[in-house]
C-alpha cells in the first residue's frame, strides 16, 4: 500500500472512530419494561469431529466417543464413533415451564425443562453407533454391547425440540 492510500485510511478510520464509540448503560426497572424481545438463545453452529487415527479399534480412527451414566447406574449409554458435520442455523436454547400437554404428562411433570429448537438443523455423512458400555472411555477391560450402528451418506435435516428433563 502505497504512502497516500495509507494516510487517506488513516484519516478515514480517525474520522469515523466517533461514530462508533459506544458506552453500554444499565437501565432501569421503568426502562427496562418498555423493552421488547424474544427469550432465549439463538445460536449458530457448524462442526466437524477429527478422528482419532491412534485408536486402531476403528477403521481410519475412531470419531468422537460420548458416554453418558445413568444415575444409580454402575453402566453407561454410550454413542460411539460418531462422525460426520454438524450445523444448527438458528438452534435456539430455552428453560420452559412443562405443566400441560404431552397426553396429559406435563400436568403431572409440572417443573421447568430445557427446550433445544432446531430450525434448520443438519448432518452431513453422519455416522454413530450406540451401545451400552461398563466404563466411559476405551481401553483395557472395556466391555461394549453395540445396540445399532447408524450410517447416512448424504444430509439428514432435523427440525423440531428436544426437551432436556431434570431429576430429582
Amino acid at each position: 500500500m502505497s504512502l497516500p492510500s495509507r494516510r487517506l485510511l488513516f484519516a478515514v478510520l480517525f474520522a469515523a472512530a466517533p461514530l462508533v464509540h459506544a458506552e453500554m448503560q444499565g437501565l432501569d426497572d421503568s426502562e427496562m419494561s418498555s423493552v421488547n424481545g424474544q427469550n432465549g438463545v439463538s445460536l449458530a453452529v457448524n462442526f466437524t469431529p477429527a478422528a482419532n487415527t491412534a485408536d486402531t479399534r476403528c477403521s481410519g480412527g475412531c470419531g468422537a466417543r460420548l458416554a453418558i451414566q445413568p444415575l444409580n447406574s454402575t453402566g453407561y449409554i454410550v454413542l460411539d464413533n460418531f462422525k460426520g458435520t454438524f450445523s444448527f442455523d438458528g438452534m435456539t436454547i430455552d428453560v420452559v415451564n412443562i405443566n400441560s400437554g404431552f397426553n396429559g404428562d406435563g400436568a403431572l411433570f409440572n417443573q421447568q425443562a430445557l427446550k433445544v429448537g432446531l430450525t434448520n438443523a443438519s448432518a452431513t455423512n453422519l455416522q454413530f453407533s450406540l451401545g451400552g458400555a461398563n466404563q466411559a472411555k476405551a481401553g483395557a477391560g472395556l466391555q461394549q454391547s453395540t445396540l445399532l450402528t447408524y450410517q447416512a451418506s448424504g444430509a439428514v435435516k432435523l427440525t423440531g425440540n428436544i426437551y432436556v428433563f431434570g431429576t430429582h
